[in-house]
């Protein structure tokens, strides 16, 4: 039998192709430029997925804040601050939630005259807050704020802005630009209140957030939700204030 020479039998056979070492350096620079390509699109579209889901926290809060007063005569949740100053102020038992931002624990957030409305925890919590509770356990249950004038303390008479404070929805005469929660920064937020003075006060007491792309997420007494743009990042006290400033209750 006559033998094949195996090298000669393998014909159109070489030895594998080998790649050289530019071949190799520019396949990696495609793949980075690709990556770089890639990447800002990426994080754009995850920021655009956070905010998307905070707006849907804020319409599902603010709807348990209508629906609250469809109950309750027209009333407005308890909107009431405990007196206590500083980080450590809260809100007091009756209000939409109770206690503060940084506690360690959802039950002030149950005991809230709204959780029978809103009575999941996850929507209390905007999904691009990574601020931690006082005890640095774990991140805070609560990102969400409610402007201070509705549902505020009508025994407040000593106020100069107590013309402001509103008790019932028939007493707003714009509901539709009446800012009502607000995605609260990290380094502000503490009791349920979002506090805001209005003209010709020129700073801001409680500060939005900005976390959304450098811009925040409102909801309005109507039942419509926004997202702000701010002109700076954090929010400064002349553009970025009088924006909230013209959208809050008319006295």
């Amino acid at each position: 039998m006559k033998r094949i020479n195996p090298v000669r039998g393998l014909k159109g056979r070489g030895r594998p192709h080998a790649f050289t070492l530019i071949e190799l350096l520019v396949t990696i620079a495609i793949i980075a430029i690709l990556a770089a390509l890639l990447l800002p699109a990426l994080s754009i579209a995850k920021q655009h997925g956070l905010t998307t889901q905070c707006r849907n926290n804020l319409k599902q809060l603010q709807t348990g804040w209508e629906l609250y007063q469809s109950d309750d005569s027209d009333k407005m949740p308890p909107n009431l601050w405990d007196g206590v100053g500083g980080q450590d102020a809260g809100s007091t038992p009756g209000s939409w939630v109770v206690g503060n931002a940084l506690d360690n624990t959802p039950t002030n957030i149950q005991a809230g005259v709204q959780w029978r409305y809103n009575s999941a925890l996850a929507i209390y919590h905007c999904p691009a807050d990574t601020s931690l509770t006082a005890d640095g356990t774990g991140l805070r249950y609560r990102s969400y704020s409610l402007l201070n004038y509705l549902g505020g303390d009508p025994l407040d008479t000593t106020s100069i802005y107590a013309s402001r404070i509103k008790e019932k929805g028939s007493e707003l005469k714009q509901a539709s630009s009446v800012i009502a929660f607000d995605c609260e920064d990290a380094f502000s937020i503490n009791d349920g209140i979002f506090l805001v003075d209005p003209p010709p006060n020129n700073q801001w007491r409680d500060l939005p957030g900005y976390r959304h792309s450098k811009g925040c997420v409102f909801s309005f007494a109507d039942g419509h939700v926004e997202y702000w743009k701010w002109e700076a990042n954090p929010p400064d006290e002349l553009g970025d204030l009088a924006r909230v400033q013209a959208d809050l209750p008319e006295p």
